[in-house]
């Protein structure tokens, strides 16, 4: 792949950008490409970037967190080139869950080997996402996040901000249906996973993939917050689903419906709103990815 033209699209706010950008395009630069690098500072903006600015290039160089790639979804989508990550953001999920290191070098690397493959995206109402959406506790916990803390902190920021939610969780009722099947939960928490990684490095299941094109559901049913806390280990590594007060569903698509309106996050931002009608665009996205 070296010696292309590479359209570089950065998120200027992105937690490690200041840190990382430089290293990062300048390892693009000694594999031979040219580099045609814009800022994008929201969802809007990314989208008439590239789509304006796709035109005559090989590839699109996606430089943020995970939120910054699953904005840009709906215009890499519709102009389908390959895209590579440059992972600048605090989680990184996708990075991890794609194998792609996080070291700007080691990402620089892994777009110039040129090794490529498809991927799904999850869809929510219209929204597009890559990791996982959720319902619940996470939404509140994402409402917390301060900026300045996810760039001092990192990953750590976002056990801080669990922190501060924890005293005042409250469990939630919801419908999720399933095809035919429609369970009432009584639940802190539903996570839908289209890839492996979220929250800094927790697992959907042991079983994820993202390009399986199944979509992983779980609520989380537990007794109390101190039992909440408790489960944490079984969160990194996929196993929540083993534990009784775990609801578990894998399917193609799903609708989450609640009392009243709930806000809805995808990949770390609150889009969308209760009900939610999930579904997969199977093998929608190619990126470059270590083999």
């Amino acid at each position: 792949m070296s010696h292309g033209r590479l359209l570089v699209v950065v998120n200027p706010h992105a937690s490690r950008a200041a840190n990382a950008l430089g290293a990062a395009t300048a390892a693009l630069f000694a594999e031979g490409f040219a580099l045609d690098i814009r800022q994008s500072h929201s969802r809007e903006d990314v989208h008439d970037l590239i789509i304006r600015e796709s035109r005559d290039v090989d590839a699109i160089v996606i430089g943020g967190g995970d939120g910054t790639v699953s904005g840009a979804l709906p215009a890499l989508i519709e102009v389908d080139r390959p895209v590579g990550i440059l992972p600048l953001g605090t989680a990184n999920d996708l990075a991890r869950t794609l194998g792609i290191p996080v070291e700007p070098a080691g990402a620089a690397a892994t777009i110039a080997a040129g090794d490529r493959r498809r991927i799904d995206i999850g869809l929510v109402n219209d929204v597009h996402f890559l990791n996982v959406s959720s319902i619940g506790l996470a939404v509140e916990i994402t409402d917390r996040l301060d900026p300045e803390l996810k760039r001092r902190l990192g990953p750590l920021s976002y056990a801080a901000a669990a922190l501060g939610t924890l005293g005042a969780a409250e469990k939630f009722a919801a419908i999720i249906a399933c095809g035919d099947r429609r369970t009432d939960v009584n639940t802190y928490q539903i996570t839908v996973g289209n890839g492996v990684h979220y929250g800094g490095g927790a697992r959907v299941s042991v079983d994820a993939a993202i390009d399986d094109g199944i979509l992983d559901i779980f609520a989380i049913e537990t007794a109390s917050v101190p039992e909440l806390v408790a489960m944490a280990p079984a969160f990194f590594e996929g196993r929540q689903g083993e534990r009784d007060d775990v609801k578990v569903f894998r399917s193609t698509e799903a609708l989450i419906e609640t009392a009243e309106p709930m806000p809805v996050s995808t990949d770390g931002e609150i889009t969308t709103e209760t009900p939610a009608r999930y579904s997969v665009m199977r093998r929608a996205l190619e990126v470059f990815a270590p083999r």
